[in-house]
């Protein structure tokens, strides 16, 4: 029987040999000056170690995954971190461009499905939509093969049943430009009856979403969600896409890590329509940063996003107290969701609001112990989320795009330190 010391030392060993021998095939990026990279916003004081918190965020930069990141939080309504580190493009090879500022738009990719929901909820608060109509009420000859049955709430907790991307059309230039055949998505069949089960929609149920509101309210769905919910909440930013004159502004992505295994790149391709690598420089380009992509497209600042988050927090009251939202129309969003069950698409337990991704006690991408938050992931380490409990707003954008790391973990650990710094509070809601 081996010494428990030589045991010990075993044991770090075999902890330590994956990421050495991962770290062989990763694609990092050199990391500049840290001096002449990191900007700090206006912050106001905590008594929590939210600077500290910064410094694990430094080291996740200085991995190489990234070519920028951005950690905003707000706490109880003000703004306790908002930086940024990095440059605005930096591609595997070559030299890195401007470093990033705090006015530098990132794109949100899927975290952009809560404000695309939120504005579904406004109309339905509207009295525009119906939540528990069915699709097909609102897009004639939506209900065939079977998806008679599927009515707007399964568009949003991703119960629809039609998780994955059209075949037959181009889908890098659908997804590029936004311009995503109608019929297309008419002709899908579904893989299960709405609600019986659910699967990330990372798509085609938010193209669905945006056709239906256009339809009842006959304007484009980047005017109402300015109108509807940006304006009023007082809110500058936050919109699909970006003026043309401001695509060189928005930071770029860098396709890094590992080479995905060959299970996860098949779900990302059959779900999304393109593979990685295609993914990463259409979302790149000047047609996508000027589209309308209802699921994958809004740009805007840390600062922008917990604004939006904190509107939620305070019951749907903006900060200067004009009433954006009724509080129930949030609670209605947050509070019915889906049992938890392996995701059909992912293949991990998962609960969904309605628009939303939530939190839980023993798993949830917030963070252990987050029961009540709620939040997106997007593509595929940029997390927004706000929790009620902690009031917490909370935007941790990226512009690097590993589907595979080591240094991931040290990603999920800064949101793990966050939850742990600020304590559980014991109000369910914020009420505005």
């Amino acid at each position: 029987m081996p010494h428990p010391s030589t045991a010990r030392r075993a044991a770090r060993h075999a902890i330590r040999a994956p990421e050495r021998w991962l770290g062989r095939f990763e694609t990092t990026l050199p990391v500049g000056d840290l001096e002449q990279l990191v900007r700090i916003g206006p912050e106001e004081p905590s008594a929590h170690d939210f600077a500290g918190l910064w410094d694990e965020v430094l080291r996740l930069y200085q991995g190489g995954l990234h070519p920028a990141v951005g950690l905003t939080v707000f706490h109880r309504g003000r703004c306790v971190l908002d930086r940024t580190v990095g440059h605005v493009d930096h591609q595997p090879g070559e030299t890195p461009g401007a470093v990033v500022e705090l006015d530098t738009p990132f794109n949100l990719f899927s975290a952009s499905k809560i404000l695309t929901a939120m504005l579904i909820h406004a109309l339905a608060e509207d009295h525009l939509i119906d939540l528990d109509r069915r699709v097909d009420h609102y897009l004639p000859g939506f209900g065939v093969h079977g998806k008679g049955h599927i009515r707007v709430r399964h568009l949003l907790n991703h119960t629809a049943g039609i998780p994955d991307m059209p075949t037959g059309i181009d889908l890098v230039a659908a997804l590029r430009t936004g311009n995503i055949p109608w019929e297309a998505l008419y002709d899908l069949k579904p893989q299960w009856e709405p609600g019986r089960a659910h699967a990330y929609h990372a798509v085609t149920s938010w193209v669905l979403l945006q056709q239906i509101a256009e339809q009842v309210t006959g304007s484009d769905l980047q005017t109402l969600l300015r109108t509807r919910l940006i304006e009023p909440a007082g809110i500058e930013g936050l919109t699909y896409g970006v003026p043309a004159d401001q695509v060189a502004r928005v930071a770029k992505h860098a396709y890094t890590g590992i080479a995905a295994p060959r299970l996860m790149a098949e779900i990302f391709e059959r779900n999304i329509g393109v593979d990685l690598d295609t993914a990463v420089h259409l979302t790149n380009s000047p047609e996508f940063l000027t589209a309308v992509l209802p699921s994958a497209n809004i740009c805007g600042t840390g600062r922008q996003m917990c604004a939006f988050l904190q509107l939620l927090l305070d019951g749907g009251r903006a900060m200067d107290g004009t009433r954006v939202l009724q509080t129930k129309t949030i609670q209605n969003a947050v509070t019915d969701v889906t049992p938890v069950q392996l995701d059909g698409t992912f293949g991990f337990p998962i609960r969904y609001g309605l628009g939303v991704m939530m939190g839980g006690m023993r798993f949830s991408l917030f963070g252990l112990n987050t029961r009540g938050a709620f939040g997106h992931l997007g593509f595929t380490g940029v997390v927004v989320y706000a929790d009620p409990v902690r009031e917490l707003a909370v935007a941790f954008l990226n512009t690097g795009k590993p589907m595979l790391a080591p240094g991931m973990v040290r990603w999920y650990w800064i949101l793990q330190r966050l939850t742990m710094l600020v304590p559980r509070g014991r109000l369910p809601w914020r009420h505005g």
